[in-house]
């Protein structure tokens, strides 16, 4: 079974939303309330967006959901996309059976975007 969907906590929501419409291709408003926003994309993937006051600032370096790409090519065009846009990269691997790169989204978690 599939995973359809991952939920954060944001500091603002438009910014969020923003992001994750830009470098992620999630630009489907599904539902959009005073409490929460959840974005979809073509391929079924949805993020649901809820505000809060704080953001957690020590979540472990672990922590994090990915994107995966065809292949290493996608990968290596995602982090030149991130670089021009001035996306902060946290980590890079390319050890030629695995390939990753994560980034910080507006509020600090991290993402990854890999092929293997």
């Amino acid at each position: 079974m599939p995973l359809n969907h991952v939920a954060l906590t944001v500091a603002d929501r438009a910014r969020s939303a923003a992001f994750y419409g830009e470098h992620f291709g999630l630009t489907e408003r599904i539902l959009d309330d005073q409490h929460l926003l959840i974005l979809g994309a073509a391929d079924g993937s949805e993020l649901a967006l809820s505000d809060t006051e704080a953001v957690p600032t020590d979540l472990p370096r672990t922590n994090h959901f990915g994107f995966r790409l065809a292949d290493e090519a996608a990968v290596h065009a995602a982090r030149e996309r991130f670089r021009a846009a001035g996306v902060t990269e946290t980590e890079w691997q390319d050890d030629g059976r695995f390939i990753r790169v994560q980034v910080l989204d507006p509020d600090g978690y991290l993402v990854e975007v890999y092929a293997h």
